[in-house]
């Protein structure tokens, strides 16, 4: 693991456990990238108090509607129905 100033870096095995501080750097030719269900983009942080500013959450339709999120094969959300209208 590589020590940064706020943020460490590890490589990422594909089954990491989520750990404050520290981001998994992946091998996208082992790892390839997929876009993610547009409603879980620019969320608030799963932690009690982990609220982002409205500027960052309402970036994902933004996004959407500037056609600069492509859209993914995953279904709109849980039920279908995404999260703010995505």
């Amino acid at each position: 693991m590589a020590t940064g100033d706020k943020l460490d870096f590890a490589v990422g095995k594909g089954d990491d456990k989520d750990l404050r501080t520290v981001t998994f750097v992946m091998d996208t030719a082992v790892f390839p990238f997929y876009v993610a269900e547009q409603y879980h983009q620019f969320h608030d942080g799963f932690n009690l108090n982990e609220n982002y500013p409205k500027s960052y959450n309402s970036l994902a339709g933004k996004l959407a509607n500037s056609g600069n999120l492509e859209k993914s094969m995953c279904p709109n959300g849980a039920l279908g129905i995404g999260v703010g209208g995505l």
